[in-house]
Protein backbone atom coordinates (compact mmCIF):
# COMPACT_ATOMS: atom_id res chain seq x y z
CA UNK A 1 0.00 0.00 0.00
CA UNK A 2 1.28 3.41 -0.94
CA UNK A 3 2.40 5.04 1.90
CA UNK A 4 -0.23 8.35 1.66
CA UNK A 5 -3.19 5.87 1.35
CA UNK A 6 -1.86 4.08 3.90
CA UNK A 7 -1.97 7.36 5.98
CA UNK A 8 -5.38 8.47 4.38
CA UNK A 9 -6.99 4.82 5.54
CA UNK A 10 -5.04 5.46 8.49
CA UNK A 11 -7.46 8.20 9.78
CA UNK A 12 -10.67 6.45 9.23
CA UNK A 13 -9.40 4.04 11.64
CA UNK A 14 -8.65 6.64 14.29
CA UNK A 15 -11.78 8.14 13.59
CA UNK A 16 -13.72 5.10 14.52
CA UNK A 17 -11.39 4.36 17.43
CA UNK A 18 -12.79 8.00 18.26
CA UNK A 19 -16.27 7.56 17.77
CA UNK A 20 -16.35 3.79 19.54
CA UNK A 21 -14.96 5.75 22.42
CA UNK A 22 -17.19 8.61 23.07
CA UNK A 23 -20.22 6.19 22.12
CA UNK A 24 -18.97 3.61 24.91
CA UNK A 25 -18.10 6.37 27.47
CA UNK A 26 -21.04 8.56 27.24
CA UNK A 27 -23.92 5.33 26.90
CA UNK A 28 -24.84 6.37 23.31
CA UNK A 29 -24.96 3.00 22.64
CA UNK A 30 -28.31 2.34 22.45
CA UNK A 31 -29.30 5.93 20.52
CA UNK A 32 -26.98 4.76 17.96
CA UNK A 33 -28.95 1.32 17.71
CA UNK A 34 -32.43 3.17 17.26
CA UNK A 35 -31.20 5.67 14.67
CA UNK A 36 -30.00 2.31 12.22
CA UNK A 37 -31.81 3.39 9.27
CA UNK A 38 -29.39 6.66 9.33
CA UNK A 39 -26.77 4.13 9.07
CA UNK A 40 -27.99 2.18 6.09
CA UNK A 41 -28.74 5.34 4.48
CA UNK A 42 -25.41 7.10 4.76
CA UNK A 43 -23.72 3.52 3.58
CA UNK A 44 -24.94 4.95 0.11
CA UNK A 45 -24.49 8.09 0.58
CA UNK A 46 -21.03 8.58 2.08
CA UNK A 47 -19.94 6.81 -0.92
CA UNK A 48 -21.97 8.93 -3.16
CA UNK A 49 -19.79 12.13 -1.08
CA UNK A 50 -16.43 10.61 -2.32
CA UNK A 51 -17.31 9.52 -5.50
CA UNK A 52 -19.80 11.72 -7.22
CA UNK A 53 -20.84 15.67 -7.23
CA UNK A 54 -23.90 15.32 -5.78
CA UNK A 55 -22.26 14.68 -2.32
CA UNK A 56 -24.32 12.36 0.75
CA UNK A 57 -26.82 14.90 1.16
CA UNK A 58 -27.81 14.06 -1.56
CA UNK A 59 -29.13 10.75 -0.42
CA UNK A 60 -29.49 12.05 3.61
CA UNK A 61 -32.18 15.19 2.93
CA UNK A 62 -34.85 13.11 0.27
CA UNK A 63 -34.63 9.75 2.44
CA UNK A 64 -34.33 11.67 5.67
CA UNK A 65 -37.43 13.79 4.87
CA UNK A 66 -39.87 11.15 2.93
CA UNK A 67 -39.02 8.10 3.98
CA UNK A 68 -38.06 8.63 7.24
CA UNK A 69 -40.46 11.47 8.20
CA UNK A 70 -37.06 13.98 9.53
CA UNK A 71 -37.71 17.75 9.62
CA UNK A 72 -36.22 19.54 7.20
CA UNK A 73 -33.91 21.48 8.89
CA UNK A 74 -32.78 18.72 11.08
CA UNK A 75 -32.08 16.77 7.93
CA UNK A 76 -29.97 19.66 6.75
CA UNK A 77 -27.95 19.71 9.68
CA UNK A 78 -27.19 16.31 9.42
CA UNK A 79 -26.05 16.56 5.96
CA UNK A 80 -24.27 19.18 6.68
CA UNK A 81 -22.62 17.92 10.13
CA UNK A 82 -21.83 14.38 8.53
CA UNK A 83 -20.42 15.58 5.49
CA UNK A 84 -18.06 17.70 7.69
CA UNK A 85 -16.74 14.36 8.93
CA UNK A 86 -17.21 12.33 5.58
CA UNK A 87 -16.00 14.84 3.22
CA UNK A 88 -13.55 15.70 5.18
CA UNK A 89 -12.20 12.73 5.12
CA UNK A 90 -12.73 12.30 1.00
CA UNK A 91 -10.85 15.73 0.59
CA UNK A 92 -8.04 14.56 2.39
CA UNK A 93 -7.51 11.64 0.24
CA UNK A 94 -7.89 13.65 -2.75
CA UNK A 95 -5.29 15.46 -1.63
CA UNK A 96 -2.91 13.05 -0.35
CA UNK A 97 -3.57 11.25 -3.73
CA UNK A 98 -2.51 14.34 -5.26
CA UNK A 99 -5.69 14.52 -7.61
CA UNK A 100 -5.46 17.21 -10.04
CA UNK A 101 -7.40 20.31 -8.61
CA UNK A 102 -8.57 24.07 -9.59
CA UNK A 103 -6.81 25.79 -7.18
CA UNK A 104 -8.58 28.79 -8.08
CA UNK A 105 -12.08 28.21 -8.44
CA UNK A 106 -11.56 26.00 -5.17
CA UNK A 107 -10.79 29.36 -3.53
CA UNK A 108 -12.85 31.73 -4.94
CA UNK A 109 -15.88 28.84 -4.66
CA UNK A 110 -15.70 28.63 -1.05
CA UNK A 111 -15.31 31.91 -0.37
CA UNK A 112 -18.61 33.07 -2.46
CA UNK A 113 -20.07 29.39 -1.06
CA UNK A 114 -20.17 30.21 2.41
CA UNK A 115 -21.04 34.00 1.85
CA UNK A 116 -24.45 32.75 0.41
CA UNK A 117 -24.71 29.86 2.95
CA UNK A 118 -24.28 32.35 6.03
CA UNK A 119 -26.72 35.21 4.34
CA UNK A 120 -29.26 32.37 3.85
CA UNK A 121 -29.53 31.26 7.04
CA UNK A 122 -29.33 34.56 9.17
CA UNK A 123 -31.87 36.52 5.97
CA UNK A 124 -34.42 33.29 5.94
CA UNK A 125 -33.81 31.55 9.01
CA UNK A 126 -35.51 31.75 12.86
CA UNK A 127 -32.77 30.96 15.35
CA UNK A 128 -35.05 31.59 18.22
CA UNK A 129 -36.92 28.11 16.89
CA UNK A 130 -35.55 25.11 17.85
CA UNK A 131 -33.30 23.07 14.63
CA UNK A 132 -33.39 26.81 13.50
CA UNK A 133 -35.45 26.55 10.62
CA UNK A 134 -36.08 28.23 7.14
CA UNK A 135 -39.22 30.32 6.59
CA UNK A 136 -38.62 28.88 3.41
CA UNK A 137 -41.19 26.02 3.52
CA UNK A 138 -40.08 22.42 2.90
CA UNK A 139 -41.78 21.75 0.38
CA UNK A 140 -40.26 24.44 -1.48
CA UNK A 141 -36.92 23.38 -0.52
CA UNK A 142 -37.87 19.39 -2.05
CA UNK A 143 -39.03 20.70 -5.05
CA UNK A 144 -36.19 22.73 -5.34
CA UNK A 145 -33.48 20.11 -4.61
CA UNK A 146 -35.28 18.06 -7.00
CA UNK A 147 -35.09 20.22 -10.12
CA UNK A 148 -31.65 20.59 -9.53
CA UNK A 149 -30.72 16.64 -8.95
CA UNK A 150 -32.59 16.05 -12.60
CA UNK A 151 -30.57 18.84 -14.43
CA UNK A 152 -27.49 17.27 -13.03
CA UNK A 153 -28.27 13.91 -14.10
CA UNK A 154 -29.26 15.28 -17.57
CA UNK A 155 -26.25 17.25 -17.82
CA UNK A 156 -23.92 14.78 -16.98
CA UNK A 157 -25.42 11.94 -19.41
CA UNK A 158 -25.49 14.63 -22.18
CA UNK A 159 -22.03 15.44 -21.76
CA UNK A 160 -21.35 11.79 -21.58
CA UNK A 161 -22.79 11.05 -24.68
CA UNK A 162 -21.56 13.99 -26.79
CA UNK A 163 -18.57 13.77 -29.55
CA UNK A 164 -15.22 13.92 -27.47
CA UNK A 165 -14.29 16.70 -29.98
CA UNK A 166 -16.87 18.33 -28.43
CA UNK A 167 -14.22 18.62 -24.87
CA UNK A 168 -11.29 21.10 -25.13
CA UNK A 169 -9.71 22.99 -22.83
CA UNK A 170 -10.86 26.22 -22.91
CA UNK A 171 -8.88 29.42 -21.71
CA UNK A 172 -9.89 30.66 -18.35
CA UNK A 173 -11.03 34.26 -18.35
CA UNK A 174 -11.89 36.85 -15.37
CA UNK A 175 -15.81 36.31 -16.49
CA UNK A 176 -15.31 32.74 -15.39
CA UNK A 177 -14.23 34.03 -12.13
CA UNK A 178 -17.46 35.79 -12.00
CA UNK A 179 -19.40 32.94 -13.35
CA UNK A 180 -17.63 30.78 -10.39
CA UNK A 181 -19.17 33.68 -7.27
CA UNK A 182 -22.12 33.61 -8.37
CA UNK A 183 -22.88 29.83 -8.70
CA UNK A 184 -20.94 28.89 -5.47
CA UNK A 185 -23.44 31.76 -3.86
CA UNK A 186 -26.38 30.48 -5.38
CA UNK A 187 -25.14 26.97 -4.20
CA UNK A 188 -24.61 28.38 -0.61
CA UNK A 189 -28.02 29.18 -0.54
CA UNK A 190 -29.45 25.77 -1.70
CA UNK A 191 -26.73 24.02 0.64
CA UNK A 192 -28.58 26.16 3.46
CA UNK A 193 -31.71 24.56 2.71
CA UNK A 194 -30.86 21.01 2.38
CA UNK A 195 -27.51 20.34 3.28
CA UNK A 196 -25.94 20.07 0.10
CA UNK A 197 -25.80 22.11 -3.43
CA UNK A 198 -23.10 24.36 -3.71
CA UNK A 199 -20.66 21.40 -4.89
CA UNK A 200 -23.19 20.02 -7.19
CA UNK A 201 -23.95 23.69 -9.08
CA UNK A 202 -19.77 24.66 -9.10
CA UNK A 203 -19.42 20.81 -10.75
CA UNK A 204 -22.11 21.86 -13.33
CA UNK A 205 -20.45 25.25 -14.15
CA UNK A 206 -17.18 23.55 -14.13
CA UNK A 207 -18.13 20.77 -16.54
CA UNK A 208 -20.70 22.22 -18.64
CA UNK A 209 -19.84 26.05 -19.01
CA UNK A 210 -16.28 25.58 -18.70
CA UNK A 211 -15.20 22.69 -20.10
CA UNK A 212 -12.82 21.34 -17.22
CA UNK A 213 -12.22 17.79 -16.93
CA UNK A 214 -14.31 15.87 -15.10
CA UNK A 215 -11.81 14.77 -12.88
CA UNK A 216 -10.30 17.92 -11.91
CA UNK A 217 -14.70 19.55 -11.64
CA UNK A 218 -15.45 16.69 -9.18
CA UNK A 219 -12.42 17.00 -6.45
CA UNK A 220 -12.94 21.10 -7.20
CA UNK A 221 -16.35 21.04 -5.94
CA UNK A 222 -16.23 18.81 -3.38
CA UNK A 223 -14.00 20.98 -1.96
CA UNK A 224 -15.87 23.80 -1.75
CA UNK A 225 -19.16 21.49 -0.30
CA UNK A 226 -16.52 20.46 2.11
CA UNK A 227 -15.84 24.30 3.28
CA UNK A 228 -19.44 24.96 3.56
CA UNK A 229 -20.17 21.94 5.53
CA UNK A 230 -17.28 22.50 8.59
CA UNK A 231 -18.58 26.32 8.77
CA UNK A 232 -22.52 24.69 9.11
CA UNK A 233 -21.40 22.13 10.98
CA UNK A 234 -19.93 24.66 13.57
CA UNK A 235 -22.96 27.07 13.22
CA UNK A 236 -25.64 24.92 13.64
CA UNK A 237 -24.23 21.87 15.79
CA UNK A 238 -21.78 23.36 17.91
CA UNK A 239 -22.64 27.62 18.00
CA UNK A 240 -26.88 26.97 18.08
CA UNK A 241 -25.71 23.48 20.16
CA UNK A 242 -28.25 21.51 17.68
CA UNK A 243 -26.39 18.23 18.73
CA UNK A 244 -26.92 18.82 22.16
CA UNK A 245 -29.88 16.78 21.87
CA UNK A 246 -32.08 14.89 25.26
CA UNK A 247 -33.84 12.23 24.88
CA UNK A 248 -36.43 10.56 27.70
CA UNK A 249 -38.77 8.25 27.13
CA UNK A 250 -38.46 7.87 23.36
CA UNK A 251 -39.42 11.69 23.16
CA UNK A 252 -37.32 14.62 22.55
CA UNK A 253 -37.41 16.73 25.31
CA UNK A 254 -34.14 19.25 25.46
CA UNK A 255 -32.18 20.64 22.19
CA UNK A 256 -29.13 23.10 23.30
CA UNK A 257 -30.83 24.17 26.46
CA UNK A 258 -34.56 24.97 24.70
CA UNK A 259 -36.96 22.64 26.31
CA UNK A 260 -39.12 20.81 23.47
CA UNK A 261 -41.35 18.07 22.72
CA UNK A 262 -40.37 15.26 19.62
CA UNK A 263 -40.66 12.04 18.26
CA UNK A 264 -37.04 11.01 19.25
CA UNK A 265 -37.78 8.23 16.03
CA UNK A 266 -37.09 11.26 13.36
CA UNK A 267 -35.61 13.97 15.75
CA UNK A 268 -32.80 12.81 17.28
CA UNK A 269 -30.27 14.68 15.26
CA UNK A 270 -26.96 13.59 17.82
CA UNK A 271 -28.10 9.76 17.52
CA UNK A 272 -28.78 10.18 13.63
CA UNK A 273 -25.59 11.26 13.48
CA UNK A 274 -23.93 8.82 15.61
CA UNK A 275 -25.14 6.21 14.09
CA UNK A 276 -23.94 7.43 10.38
CA UNK A 277 -20.50 7.98 11.62
CA UNK A 278 -18.95 5.00 11.42
CA UNK A 279 -19.71 4.30 7.74
CA UNK A 280 -18.86 7.87 6.11
CA UNK A 281 -15.74 7.96 7.71
CA UNK A 282 -14.84 4.83 5.53
CA UNK A 283 -17.16 5.20 2.84
CA UNK A 284 -16.53 8.61 1.66
CA UNK A 285 -12.57 7.71 1.02
CA UNK A 286 -13.39 4.40 -0.72
CA UNK A 287 -16.00 6.54 -3.41
CA UNK A 288 -13.31 8.83 -3.78
CA UNK A 289 -10.70 6.01 -4.91
CA UNK A 290 -13.77 4.21 -7.15
CA UNK A 291 -14.70 7.47 -8.76
CA UNK A 292 -10.70 7.84 -9.84
CA UNK A 293 -10.78 4.69 -11.08
CA UNK A 294 -14.41 3.71 -12.45
CA UNK A 295 -15.63 4.14 -15.83
CA UNK A 296 -17.04 7.89 -16.12
CA UNK A 297 -20.48 6.08 -17.53
CA UNK A 298 -20.89 3.91 -14.81
CA UNK A 299 -20.91 7.16 -12.41
CA UNK A 300 -23.10 8.67 -14.86
CA UNK A 301 -25.35 6.03 -14.77
CA UNK A 302 -25.86 5.67 -10.89
CA UNK A 303 -26.19 9.22 -10.69
CA UNK A 304 -29.03 9.21 -13.37
CA UNK A 305 -30.74 6.44 -11.23
CA UNK A 306 -30.65 8.29 -8.07
CA UNK A 307 -32.07 11.35 -9.94
CA UNK A 308 -35.11 9.55 -11.15
CA UNK A 309 -35.53 8.13 -8.03
CA UNK A 310 -35.52 11.30 -6.06
CA UNK A 311 -38.06 13.40 -8.72
CA UNK A 312 -40.11 10.14 -8.96
CA UNK A 313 -40.40 10.15 -5.13
CA UNK A 314 -41.03 14.36 -4.63
CA UNK A 315 -43.89 13.80 -6.89
CA UNK A 316 -45.46 10.28 -4.71
CA UNK A 317 -44.35 11.66 -1.35
CA UNK A 318 -44.64 15.81 -0.88
CA UNK A 319 -48.32 15.84 -0.56
CA UNK A 320 -48.23 19.50 -1.54
CA UNK A 321 -47.80 18.89 -4.74
CA UNK A 322 -51.33 17.47 -4.77
CA UNK A 323 -52.77 20.45 -3.38
CA UNK A 324 -50.60 23.68 -4.16
CA UNK A 325 -51.24 24.89 -7.45
CA UNK A 326 -48.24 27.17 -6.96
CA UNK A 327 -46.02 24.33 -6.32
CA UNK A 328 -46.93 22.04 -9.07
CA UNK A 329 -46.20 24.93 -11.51
CA UNK A 330 -42.75 25.70 -10.02
CA UNK A 331 -41.35 22.26 -10.05
CA UNK A 332 -42.65 21.47 -13.60
CA UNK A 333 -41.16 24.84 -15.28
CA UNK A 334 -38.22 24.32 -13.30
CA UNK A 335 -37.64 20.89 -14.56
CA UNK A 336 -38.00 22.30 -18.19
CA UNK A 337 -36.07 25.94 -17.33
CA UNK A 338 -33.10 24.97 -15.33
CA UNK A 339 -31.55 22.33 -17.85
CA UNK A 340 -32.64 24.29 -20.95
CA UNK A 341 -30.65 27.11 -19.66
CA UNK A 342 -27.87 25.58 -19.09
CA UNK A 343 -28.20 24.16 -22.82
CA UNK A 344 -28.12 27.39 -24.03
CA UNK A 345 -25.72 28.76 -22.12
CA UNK A 346 -23.11 26.07 -23.12
CA UNK A 347 -23.85 26.59 -26.67
CA UNK A 348 -22.99 30.12 -26.61
CA UNK A 349 -19.98 29.61 -23.91
CA UNK A 350 -17.34 31.30 -26.19
CA UNK A 351 -19.16 34.29 -26.36
CA UNK A 352 -20.90 34.66 -23.09
CA UNK A 353 -17.40 34.01 -21.23
CA UNK A 354 -14.88 35.60 -23.51
CA UNK A 355 -12.99 32.22 -24.34
CA UNK A 356 -12.01 30.30 -26.72
CA UNK A 357 -10.00 26.63 -26.88
CA UNK A 358 -6.70 26.00 -26.12
CA UNK A 359 -4.49 24.74 -28.72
Amino acid sequence: MKRNDLISWSLSGIATIVWLVVVLSFGFLDRVVDNWEATLTMVFGSFLAGSSPEGGGAVAFPVFTKAMGVPGPIARTFGLSIQAVGMTMAVISIYLSRRPIHVRAAVMGSISAIVGFLAAVFLFGEPDEVFWPSSIGPAWAKATFSIVLATTSFLMIRHLRADPKDHTSLRWTPRYDLGVVLVSLAGGVLSSLTGTGANILLFLFLLVLADLDPRIALPTALTVMTAVSIVGFVLFAVVNRQLDVVVEAGRVVNVGGNVTDLDATNSDLLGLWLAAIPVVVWGAPLGSLVASRVKEEHLVGFVAVLAGVEVFTTFILVHELRTELSLITYLAVGLLFLPTFCVVCQRHRFRLFDTEPLI
